[in-house]
């Protein structure tokens, strides 16, 4: 592993390597907290784009945000290079700059590095997973099969709107207009993304599906939070329960009126959860959105 360069603003940026592939760490509000929560962000949220998010969540903890090889400015990581791969970049990159004890926040794509890497590693005090991905569905192979064969033959219309389609529920939309306008940014972004964020999405769809499927046997006795939003068809309640049943301490959180990208449509709750489920937050509970494992 060899430091790059280190810039220190109001955050600490990172930029590492791992066995000749990029790695990227950004901190805030460092010591804020005892442990930092390390945060891996889904197959579009890189550094950059969940900067809104980090922000919040470091104002009551320590946080690291990662873009892990492959994603965002670290360029690509052919699908040969498993999941198992990216948890020890990321280790060897949290031992680079003297971390080795971690709360542990993954979303969507990362949550399946969150659980592997959980699997994997001592020193994780709380696993935090927001829609949580223990498996592709089945059903879903196609869906995705099919939206890499729209890239590879320039259909990008057809790419967006389908991935779109996968990530925000249509009947949703209906109904909420959050949804409506947050499905409609998503798709913009699609329409106009840039062939490095296409190659990236290539390969992590080609991991997922060469090697998505997380053991729930496996799973740690550590202390998880997991939570969607109610109307995720994508991984919906029922995968994120499971995922909750497999911890001795582990709960599930659905959330109404929001589907996948919870991170846009329900944010203030988003963060909250997060708080409480690191003990920096005011307890809140409400009637019917917290099921227990018990549930």
């Amino acid at each position: 592993m060899s430091k790059l360069h280190s810039l220190s603003f109001d955050h600490q940026y990172h930029r590492l390597s791992f066995e000749g592939f990029p790695i990227h760490l950004k901190e805030y509000s460092k010591g804020l907290t005892e442990v930092p929560l390390v945060f891996i962000g889904g197959a579009f949220q890189n550094i950059t784009q969940v900067e809104k998010l980090s922000n919040a969540i470091a104002q009551k903890s320590w946080v690291i945000t990662v873009d892990t090889p492959g994603n965002g400015d670290t360029g690509i990581l052919p699908h040969t290079y498993g999941f198992e791969f990216i948890c020890r970049a990321i280790h060897s990159a949290l031992k680079s700059i003297g971390v080795d004890r971690i709360n542990l926040m993954g979303c969507s794509y990362g949550s399946i590095i969150a659980m592997r890497y959980a699997q994997k590693y001592l020193g994780i005090d709380k696993l935090i997973l927001a829609s949580a991905m223990a498996e592709l569905p089945r059903e879903l192979e196609y869906d995705f099969n099919l939206l890499l064969f729209q890239l590879e033959w320039d259909r990008i219309e057809d790419f967006a709107e389908g991935f779109t389609n996968l990530m925000t529920n249509p009947d949703l939309r209906q109904t909420n207009r959050i949804a409506r306008l947050t499905a409609d940014k998503l798709k913009y972004a699609l329409l106009n993304a840039t062939t490095g964020i296409k190659e990236q999405f290539k390969h992590n769809t080609l991991r997922i599906l060469r090697d998505g499927r997380t053991d729930l046997s496996l799973m740690p006795d550590v202390e998880a939070t997991i939570f969607t939003g109610v109307h995720d068809h994508f991984v919906p309640v029922e995968a994120n329960m499971a995922v909750a049943n497999s911890f001795k301490n582990g709960r599930f959180i659905a959330v109404p009126d929001a589907d996948h990208m919870i991170h846009v449509e329900k944010f203030k709750r988003m963060i909250q959860i997060i708080h409480e489920a690191l003990d920096c937050g005011e307890e809140h509970r409400e009637e019917g959105l917290e099921m227990d494992k018990a549930a």
